[in-house]
């Protein structure tokens, strides 16, 4: 059990396409989100929730933080989040992402990087809401956010952050334990039908 990184796990999604909380769609016997919990506790000693919506989340009896910057999108959560944690290393993860393994996590976290940020890519996309953040990031997301309200060009993004500290990117597919399916999201009914379909074969 690590106690020198804290698990973050990101609340904040609108669900806009979903028209419902994809979090707290069921799973089996379960919440997503309790299935990202429940990898998250296999591996971390400290768990914390980024999300706006705290009454929806209070049954989980974690600590949730809240957004400083309002209407930001996934970057406003690791920015609170990173703000809470008292760990420098933090492992961040999409509350949408239940097809998540420990075996992932344990990888990622035990590479000996000195990058601000490490993060997984395979099929040649990079997993921006699956990886290692620094706290030591939190002046440069604040610059991002304060440079967003005089240039609308800059829109506050997580791709923007990548680009702007020093971060490694892992290429997992060679992984004995990768599986295509790993990092499957949920942003519409489709996709959470299909996540339904993989876990019933498992």
């Amino acid at each position: 059990m690590r106690k020198d990184i804290t698990g973050i796990i990101l609340c904040g999604g609108k669900s806009s396409r979903m028209q419902t909380n994809k979090a707290l769609l069921e799973l089996g016997d379960k919440s997503v989100i309790e299935f990202v919990i429940n990898k998250m506790k296999s591996v971390f000693s400290e768990l914390i929730l980024s999300a706006n919506a705290i009454d929806d989340y209070s049954f989980l009896k974690l600590p949730i933080i809240q957004d400083a910057y309002l209407s930001k999108g996934p970057l406003g959560g690791i920015h609170a989040a990173l703000k809470y944690s008292k760990t420098e290393k933090n492992f961040i993860i999409g509350c949408d992402m239940p097809l998540i393994t420990a075996e992932l996590i344990n990888y990622l976290i035990n590479i000996n990087s000195d990058k601000a940020i490490l993060l997984p890519k395979a099929n040649g996309r990079t997993q921006q809401l699956c990886g290692i953040y620094s706290k030591s990031i939190i002046s440069e997301i604040e610059n991002i956010f304060n440079l967003s309200e005089m240039d609308k060009s800059i829109k506050g993004s997580v791709h923007e952050l990548i680009g702007m500290v020093p971060t490694e990117f892992i290429d997992v597919e060679h992984l004995p334990f990768y599986n295509e399916n790993m990092f499957l999201n949920m942003n519409s009914p489709a996709e959470y039908e299909l996540i339904k379909n993989i876990y019933g074969n498992q």
